[in-house]
C-alpha cells in the first residue's frame, strides 16, 4: 500500500498527540512526530523559535501539519499572558509561516470551544457565533485561529478544531470539574436535575478520527468536534463517581445553581474571571453544535459511559 504521505505531528508527546501519531502510522502515513524535547517519538523543537521551526519542516517536507502544541490552563501565579501567546498565538505563525514556505498542503489546528466563553451560553453554539474568550488561554487560541484563517486556502488549507474537554479512561481531569464539589478533592459529588445544565465533551477517539478524516480532505474553515448528544450534568456526575467509585453525592434543583453563579459576579480581578470559568463549567455548561463537521463526514460513535466496565450502573 502507497503512502498517503509526511505527517508532521506538533505536541506528539501529549495526551491527544500520541494517539493521533499512532493513528497516522496505522493508517500507512510517515510521520514526524514532534515534541518540546528531542526523545524516542522523534525530534523536539520550541515553537517559540521561528528559525528552528522553519529548518524542521523545510527538512521534513511534510504533506500535512497537525499542531497540538500549545500550553494549557496553568496556575495564575505560574504564566501570564505573554507565555500563553508565545506558544499558543506566535508558535502557531511561525508554523504557518514555515508551512507555506515548504509547500504543505493541509494545516490542521486543535483548538478550543473556550474560545466561545461558557458565561451566558445558553443554545448550542455555532462556529460562526462571536467569540467571547476569557482569560489568556482562550484569547491566544483566539488570535492562532486568526492566524490560521488569514492564510489563503489557494496556497494552503488550514482547518481549525474546536473541542469541548477531551477525555480518556486516563484522562478525566475536565471531566471531573464537571461532577465534583468543588474544595472538596473529589469526595463529593454533584447532581443538578432538571435540564438546564448540559455539556459537550468529547471522546479522544471522536478527536483523532476527525483531525485524520481532514489530513485527507475536505473543505478549509472551523469546526466543532464532540460527542453527540450532549450530557446532562447529572448524567456525567453519574458515570464519573461509577469510574471514580465515589458515592457520595449531593442532589440539587438546577434552578438553584443561579443563586451561586451570581455570587461569583461579585469577585474581582482575575480570580473572579477564573472562578465565574469553574462554576459556569459545572452548573450550566456548554454545547456545541457539530452539525458542520456531521456534514464533512464526521459520525461520533463513543458515548462517555463506553468507558464504564460490562454491567457496571451509571
Amino acid at each position: 500500500m502507497d503512502s498517503p504521505g509526511r505527517a508532521l505531528v506538533t505536541g506528539a508527546g501529549g495526551f491527544v498527540g500520541t494517539r493521533l501519531a499512532a493513528a497516522f502510522r496505522q493508517a500507512g502515513w510517515e510521520v514526524v512526530g514532534v515534541g518540546r524535547v528531542p526523545g524516542e517519538r522523534g525530534p523536539g523543537v520550541d515553537v517559540t523559535d521561528a528559525g528552528a521551526v522553519r529548518a524542521l519542516v523545510a527538512a521534513t517536507r511534510p504533506r500535512v501539519v497537525v499542531n497540538l502544541a500549545a500550553i494549557a490552563h496553568r496556575k495564575l501565579e505560574a504564566s501570564g499572558a505573554e507565555v500563553y501567546d508565545a506558544v499558543n498565538h506566535r508558535g502557531v505563525r511561525h508554523l504557518l509561516d514555515a508551512s507555506l514556505d515548504a509547500g504543505v498542503e493541509r494545516f490542521i489546528q486543535f483548538s478550543s470551544a473556550s474560545v466561545y466563553g461558557e458565561e451566558g451560553r445558553r443554545s448550542p453554539v455555532r462556529e460562526d457565533d462571536a467569540l467571547r474568550p476569557v482569560g489568556p488561554y482562550a484569547h491566544s487560541k483566539v488570535r492562532a485561529e486568526e492566524a490560521c484563517l488569514a492564510v489563503d486556502p489557494g496556497r494552503m488549507a488550514c482547518v481549525v478544531l474546536r473541542f469541548p474537554a477531551i477525555y480518556a479512561a486516563d484522562w478525566l481531569l475536565d471531566v471531573r470539574k464537571r461532577a465534583y464539589v468543588p474544595g472538596l478533592g473529589g469526595r463529593l459529588l454533584l447532581e443538578l436535575s432538571g435540564t438546564s445544565a448540559r455539556h459537550s465533551l468529547c471522546a479522544v477517539e471522536h478527536a483523532v478520527a476527525f483531525a485524520m478524516h481532514m489530513a485527507h480532505g475536505g473543505a478549509a474553515g472551523v469546526y466543532n468536534v464532540a460527542d453527540d448528544p450532549p450530557y446532562t450534568q447529572a448524567e456525567v456526575a453519574r458515570v464519573t463517581g461509577a469510574l471514580d467509585g465515589v458515592v457520595p453525592r449531593v442532589r440539587v434543583p438546577a434552578l438553584a445553581a443561579a443563586v451561586p453563579l451570581a455570587a461569583t459576579r461579585l469577585l474581582p480581578g482575575r480570580v473572579g474571571q477564573v472562578v465565574r470559568s469553574h462554576a459556569w463549567k459545572l452548573l450550566r455548561g456548554l454545547v456545541l453544535d457539530t452539525s458542520r463537521a456531521a456534514r464533512a463526514g464526521f459520525v461520533p460513535r463513543r458515548r462517555l459511559q463506553d468507558l464504564l466496565p460490562d454491567g457496571s450502573p451509571a
